[in-house]
């Protein structure tokens, strides 16, 4: 039975309710074309098979990486809509992590193919299932991994892993993009705020890692960046690790 964890403090205004009704109608819109557009590029780029310095490799690659990004950015829009009208809610219940972790890779394995990447994943084998929003939990990992892909350059390596402690699940995202100074790998998780080199490679708006911090603390866990001098940054965060529902 799923445990309802509804974390409003007050109901949403009808003007509040009204918005957010329109921003999920337009993301719903935008998101049926945008998932054919990404299917029919992907399907293209593996039609044509071509070498990655081929002019239509790289057209094909902007495609796809432009509407994943519109894609992202509808997704954002819609959940800080939910956020600001108080009416955001999780649905927790026993997930399992090495479903949604694979559900993940899935989603994105066309664009990190396009962009000639490797992905390794590390998983414990011993990752019992925990309480969590399993769509929340793919939510974060979804903007984390598609950061990776997006800031790393072309022919780099990511990593995703999951690992457990007695009383945490953590998974960590490892890039290969420009390090993060350390001054700014707090400011970075601040709505809107974007690191310079972020600002001159995409037209984001700076919701993916606020909303991914909110998701993160609403489960009661942690989030962070670390640079690893001059190989890129490793995303981490942490749930607590609850294999039973708490009463």
């Amino acid at each position: 039975m799923k445990n309802m964890n509804n974390l409003a403090k007050e109901p949403p205004s009808n003007r509040a309710r009204q918005t957010i009704e329109l921003i999920s109608f337009l993301t719903h819109e935008f998101k049926t074309p945008l998932t054919s557009i990404i299917a029919s590029a992907g399907l293209l780029a593996e039609e044509l098979a071509l070498p990655p310095d081929d002019p239509k490799t790289k057209l094909v690659s902007n495609i796809l990486t432009s509407a994943h990004n519109l894609e992202t950015r509808a997704s954002e829009l819609l959940n800080l809509a939910k956020l600001e009208a108080q009416g955001f809610h999780l649905e927790v219940e026993l997930a399992d992590v090495n479903a949604v972790v694979y559900n993940v890779v899935d989603q994105l394995s066309s664009i990190i193919s396009s962009r000639h990447q490797s992905l390794t994943i590390n998983l414990a084998p011993d990752i019992p299932y925990t309480m969590a929003d399993s769509l929340r939990l793919e939510q974060i990992l979804l903007n984390l991994l598609s950061n990776a892909s997006k800031f790393s350059p072309e022919n780099s390596s990511i990593a995703l892993s999951a690992s457990t402690d007695d009383n945490h699940l953590t998974l960590k995202v490892e890039d290969s993009s420009t390090p993060i100074p350390l001054e700014e790998c707090i400011k970075i998780f601040q709505p809107y705020y974007q690191f310079k080199s972020d600002k001159e490679n995409t037209s984001g708006i700076g919701l993916g890692l606020a909303l991914c911090k909110h998701l993160v603390e609403l489960h009661g866990g942690q989030i962070w960046v670390e640079s690893n001098q001059d190989t890129g940054n490793t995303f981490s965060f942490t749930l607590p690790l609850q294999t039973t529902q708490q009463t």
